[in-house]
């Protein structure tokens, strides 16, 4: 998941993700919190891998094959992306009859706070060890904000991201005042539900177009661009849309002096809807789509108590350091007991349960 670096100015309520809860958190790492984000990579796998062949199959007489996460962070899942990639190429090269490509250059991609050593320590999960005679998988890292150029222009021929880019570089300025809460709210009254919603929906626009528009500079002619983050399915966010935030926000009240601070507080965050994103793609002119698919992933499976703490453990390696950053770190094991308990309350009385709607975007580069 991609995190942002703080921006020049942090003035008119701006704030950012400072990052995820590193390895030194032990039980509260994103590491050992990241199993939602691998049953979102894992409903999209039949699909990449497919695409992923056909990429080989355009550029069969080229001697390497240049693959890039961005976003990928640490821990079991950042190899994951890549690996399916690499795996399907050498599996379509298989059943054509046709040598694999010699060399696999993957290209990891998050902010240099990013633990990458802890990522190279796992590159034996590239390449199977019958295929290190026939071929090489050289990895490597790039460190920086996808919200800006990265790679070297035209070097890039797939290129995946998966649960980062509902991350904004900054939150919008123009959502404050947004009394009580930190994100748009589908409860909030009209007028300035409409107001937030506006400025989340501009501040979205323009970090895509820009995503995109490095993007375009750096993906070879014929590339392919796999994208699968948080989304909505409806223009106007619905309650089930917007309850991890509202939730979260109600449960900082039990912290001393938090609704003073939560006035100035809003999540650099958003799921749009398709629509958002089909404008966003036409207007910056670099890419197609070749698909746009909405779905949900869950873990209902589990019962609400169980259902909450899990999404709770979630949510606080992923959110914990900005909020510990503004709120207080004292402040947080409080926070989060309160907020599994309202996680608790909020399964326990609603069908949708955890149920998270994404979306996978397959964009060709023209």
């Amino acid at each position: 998941m991609e995190l942002l670096p703080p921006p020049p100015s942090q003035e008119g309520g701006v704030h950012v993700v400072v990052g995820m809860n590193s390895g030194d958190a032990g039980e509260l790492s994103y590491a050992n919190n990241s199993d939602m984000q691998r049953t979102i990579a894992a409903a999209t796998r039949k699909e990449r891998q497919q695409m992923a062949a056909a990429v080989r199959r355009a550029r069969r007489h080229a001697t390497a094959m240049a693959i890039a996460d961005l976003g990928c962070a640490t821990g079991p899942n950042a190899l994951l992306m890549a690996a399916d990639a690499v795996e399907a190429m050498l599996a379509d090269a298989d059943r054509q009859q046709e040598a694999p490509p010699a060399e696999f250059h993957v290209f990891l991609n998050d902010l240099p706070s990013n633990d990458f050593n802890s990522v190279f320590r796992q590159k034996q999960k590239l390449l199977p060890p019958e295929r290190e005679s026939s071929c090489r998988c050289l990895l490597s890292a790039w460190p920086g904000s996808f919200y800006g150029r990265i790679f070297p222009a035209d070097s890039l021929d797939y290129v995946v991201s998966s649960s980062s880019l509902h991350f904004l570089s900054r939150a919008p300025a123009d959502a404050a005042p947004n009394e009580g809460r930190m994100y748009v709210s589908a409860t909030a009254g009209g007028a300035s539900r409409s107001r937030v919603l506006d400025a989340y929906r501009a501040q979205f626009q323009a970090d895509f177009r820009l995503f995109l528009a490095c993007r375009a500079e750096e993906v070879r002619r014929g590339g392919l661009l796999l994208l699968t983050f948080v989304a909505r399915r409806e223009a106007v966010p619905s309650p089930h849309d917007c309850h991890l935030w509202d939730l979260l926000a109600e449960a900082l009240l039990v912290v001393d002096d938090a609704r003073r601070k939560l006035d100035s507080f809003d999540a650099p965050f958003y799921g749009p809807c398709p629509e958002e994103l089909t404008e966003a793609i036409r207007e910056e002119g670099s890419f197609e789509v070749r698909r746009m698919e909405l779905f949900e992933v869950s873990r209902c499976q589990a019962q609400a108590a169980e259902l909450a703490a899990q999404t709770s453990s979630t949510i606080r390696a992923v959110v914990e350091p900005m909020l510990g950053a503004h709120f207080g770190w004292d402040a947080m094991d409080a926070l989060f007991r309160r907020y599994t308990q309202l996680l608790d309350k909020y399964y326990r009385h609603n069908d949708k349960l955890d149920q998270l709607t994404n979306v996978f975007l397959a964009l060709d580069k023209i």
